[in-house]
């Protein structure tokens, strides 16, 4: 075991007070793999609705987005790790997306995961639900490889979605933590530049840290200048809803029971588990009333799969 990272590893637990409760096959005592998440966090859904699939017991460290914890120290020194590993610059602007491959690495967020056998510190979600699947033959990966191309397209498009202004452009209530949750999204951006200031201000010798704060900031910063105005958010809206078009219209001309083929894949997890957050936050109107059939149709065919149920809606606070 590479004992430097068991180390950084056990630092990031602590700090975020986690026992580290084993999901999945729990007769296994030390699980592969090591999951730094969060209940509502859509990244997150994605990569425990993986885990879940091919039935791969895992380490589960649950982190609160809406406590600051992302932001501790040991776990930013973690997560650095993983943004060494995938390569490339930090993220200092804010799309609206939570693709790590749109705008680079952010050192503040989840999931992280550690996979034990490799020593490898995974971030992104889309790289993490890869490399998951790449464990188990191609037979039975998500995304095999006859059919990767047409699923890529499908993750891509999932993938860019602007769900950060979805999911914080409007008010909503959270049991997890309601004193930090109200309010505008902006304000919200505004409360993650104070963390970053604060947590400069009390790392000024430590240039990992520093790195990460100091890009984390702009990128929040940018949040909250840019993502939350009326003509943003109605700009997201239209984005969501051609999405939407789109696959109405992919799901009339199909007649399988999958978005490519009899078998379920990736792109029906990830399109399932975001269908999922649209109709979390008060949108389903898109599909209902006869309004896209084929993706109500989909969203409900979606939501009886066994790993979006354990990674998603049985999952204590993945639902708001």
């Amino acid at each position: 075991m590479d004992q430097q990272l068991a180390d950084i590893v056990g630092a990031a637990s602590r700090a975020v007070a986690s026992p580290g409760d084993i999901r999945g096959a729990a007769a296994e005592r030390a699980p592969r793999y090591e999951l730094f998440h969060a209940a509502a966090s859509i990244c997150s859904q994605k990569v425990r609705a993986v885990l879940f699939h091919h039935d791969m017991p895992f380490v589960s460290h649950s982190l609160s987005i809406f406590l600051g914890q992302t932001y501790l120290p040991d776990y930013v020194r973690l997560r650095m790790r993983g943004c060494a590993e995938f390569g490339g610059a930090l993220v200092a602007h804010h799309s609206g997306s939570t693709s790590a491959a749109a705008g680079g690495c952010d050192g503040a967020v989840v999931p992280t995961l550690i996979d034990w056998q490799t020593g490898a510190v995974i971030v992104d979600s889309k790289r993490i639900c890869l490399h998951l699947d790449e464990q188990v033959a191609d037979a039975d990966r998500l995304r095999p490889t006859g059919d990767a191309a047409a699923i890529d397209g499908d993750l891509a498009v999932v993938d860019n979605l602007p769900n950060y202004q979805m999911l914080m452009g409007r008010t909503v209530s959270n049991t997890e933590s309601s004193d930090t949750r109200d309010g505008t999204g902006a304000a919200l951006s505004e409360r993650k530049v104070a963390l970053c200031d604060r947590y400069i201000a009390e790392n000024p010798g430590d240039p990992t840290l520093l790195a990460a704060y100091t890009a984390k900031r702009a990128k929040e910063l940018s949040a909250a200048q840019e993502l939350f105005s009326p003509e943003a958010m109605r700009a997201a809206y239209a984005r969501i809803e051609a999405a939407l078009d789109g696959l109405d219209d992919r799901l009339a001309a199909t007649a399988t029971a999958w978005l490519h083929g009899d078998r379920l894949t990736m792109a029906d997890l990830f399109w399932g588990i975001e269908l999922l957050r649209i109709k979390n936050t008060g949108l389903d109107h898109y599909w209902q009333d006869g309004r896209r059939p084929h993706v109500a149709r989909f969203a409900a065919a979606t939501e009886q799969v066994a790993a979006i149920l354990a990674a998603v809606i049985d999952w204590p606070g993945a639902l708001f």
